[in-house]
Formats: structure tokens, sequence, C-alpha cells
């Protein structure tokens, strides 16, 4: 009996401090609702943009390539620079919009044979994106881009990253391109270790193949054992 009265004391307890602070609770409940939906509207808004954003480097995209393979090569830098004009917009923003813009940006400069220029937009390319597809293709372009300016150091670190990314495509491309600059700096035996390594774990794939050839052909020159 006496635990039912406590019950029914503590109940209306409750129910009378409720009544009391209604208001509060009513606007506590306003004040969340208020804020889930401007998160929604927010949210909804980000994604229109970033939709819209990405529509407009499309249309920049096919300006930039529509009729183009009939074009001569100074009309073609101009389109070129026209679209690097008109993807300024983007290059600065986060995500995939600010990744794909920087990347469009900086194959047009590797086209027109800016590769410092390329280097500079892949980069920014890649830190917007790191953990998609677009990181490790702007690791091999940079590195690509590098030994176009006979820069093997960097030509050499940008391959090996791109090489080591799991959502990388054109790994075993990376790998051979990697025991290539070693090759290319007279580091043969590091070269023979990175052919037979891409061999022995690839051994189908056609850069496997094509490193096992580059093995036989420095133990035939007397440069690797």
């Amino acid at each position: 009996m006496a635990e039912k009265e406590e019950k029914q004391t503590a109940s209306a307890k409750l129910n009378s401090y409720m009544e009391k602070n209604k208001k509060g609770f009513l606007w506590i409940f306003v004040v969340l609702v208020v804020a889930l939906v401007a998160l929604i509207v927010v949210t909804k808004v980000a994604d229109s943009s970033k939709a819209k954003a990405l529509e407009a480097i499309d249309e920049i995209t096919f300006t930039l390539t529509d009729g183009s393979s009939s074009l001569e090569e100074g009309e073609l830098n101009a389109r070129r620079i026209d679209a690097i004009d008109n993807l300024a917009s983007y290059v600065n923003k986060g995500g995939i919009v600010g990744a794909r813009a920087n990347l469009l940006c900086a194959d047009l400069y590797y086209q027109m044979e800016k590769y410092t220029e390329a280097v500079s937009y892949w980069k920014a390319a890649a830190d917007k994106s790191k953990k998609s597809y677009i990181a490790p293709l702007a690791y091999f372009n940079i590195a690509s881009a590098s030994e176009e300016m006979k820069n093997l150091d960097d030509a050499l670190a940008y391959y090996k990253l791109a090489a080591d990314s799991n959502n990388f495509a054109m790994t075993t491309h990376a790998k051979f391109s990697y025991g290539r600059v070693l090759e290319a700096q007279g580091k043969t035996v590091e070269a023979v270790a990175a052919y037979t390594e891409l061999n022995d774990s690839n051994p189908d794939d056609s850069w496997a193949k094509l490193a096992k050839t580059r093995i036989i052909a420095l133990k035939a020159e007397g440069k690797a054992e």
C-alpha cells in the first residue's frame, strides 16, 4: 500500500512538474524541429548546388571536346584556355566538384605541355578526393609529368603512391612504370626486384609479362644476375 502511494506521489510530482514547465518543453521541441528542418534544407541545397556544379563541369567538357577532332592545334589551345577560365570558380571547391575541376584543368595544362601547372592541379585534385579513384589517377599523372620534366625522383615517388593504392585500375601499369624509372636511374637491382614482384603477383597481366621481358633483357646484358 505504501509502495502504491509512493508511486502515485512520484507520478503526481512528475505530472505537476511537466504541467508547470510545459511551455519550456514546447519551446525545446520547437527548437529541435526547426533545427531538423534547417538541416534537411541545408542538405538539399548543398546536394542541389553540387549537382549544378557537376553539370556545369560536364557542360564545359562538352564544349571543349565537341567537334574537336577537326580543329587545328591553335584552335584546340584556345578552347583549352577558355575551359580553364570557366573552371576557375570550381577549382577551389571541396569534394568531388573541386576534384573534378582540378583534374580537368591538370589534363588541359598537360596537353599544352605546361607540366608544372598540370602537377599543381593534379595535387589539388588528389588532396580533395583522397579516398576515391581520383587520387591514384592524379598520382600516376603527376609521375608522368615529372618524367617529362626529367624529375625522376618525383616520378618514382608518385608511381609508388599510385601502385600502392587499392582503388586504382592501373596498378600493374604503375608498378611497371616504377620499375622502368628505377632502371632509367641505373638502379638495375631495384628495378629487377620491382619487375619480379609484379610478375610474381600478376603473372597473366600484360604489364607483368612486359616486366618479365625486361628482367630477361637486363640479365642478357649482364646488368642483373
